[in-house]
């Protein structure tokens, strides 16, 4: 486990950022562990910190969440049509959110993200810049081809 991203990159790829779950996702389990009913609860969240990774490339946004059931994401940059980040009280305080990423084939959500939002916002710019290497790619094809 965790090296999913590592494992799907393709030439001339390089892994810009990954995500984290963070550790405020289990304090309301080990609260209730007190209770002995978070001995029962603890084990969803403990997996998925374990098993969820999220991360992106230069070309690519990839993401994996589940041990037995997975749901994984493997979309290119010009494919996101919006990512969001919602969190509550206890989110903003401790820096965690969950981040809705929206593709042209469906809607992923991945909860308890650390630092979701400069996730989100580091996510935006690579899209930007993807976007930006792809025209000046192509208008130095068009370029040579009118040369030749």
């Amino acid at each position: 486990m965790g090296n999913y991203i590592e494992q799907n990159l393709k030439k001339d790829e390089h892994v810009v950022l990954k995500a984290k779950i963070h550790w405020m996702v289990l304090v309301p389990h080990i609260l209730l562990i007190f209770l002995f009913v978070g001995i029962f609860t603890i084990w969803k969240p403990l997996i998925a910190m374990f098993t969820t990774e999220l991360g992106f490339t230069n070309k690519k946004l990839l993401g994996k969440v589940g041990l037995i059931n997975t749901k994984t994401l493997d979309a290119p940059l010009n494919k996101i049509n919006n990512a969001s980040v919602s969190s509550g009280l206890w989110g903003k305080i401790f820096g965690y959110g969950t981040l809705h990423i929206t593709t042209s084939s469906g809607t992923y959500h991945f909860v308890g993200i650390a630092n979701a939002e400069q996730f989100k916002s580091s996510l935006m710019a690579q899209i930007d810049q993807f976007d930006e290497d792809r025209i000046k790619k192509q208008a130095a094809e068009l370029a040579q081809a009118v040369k030749a």
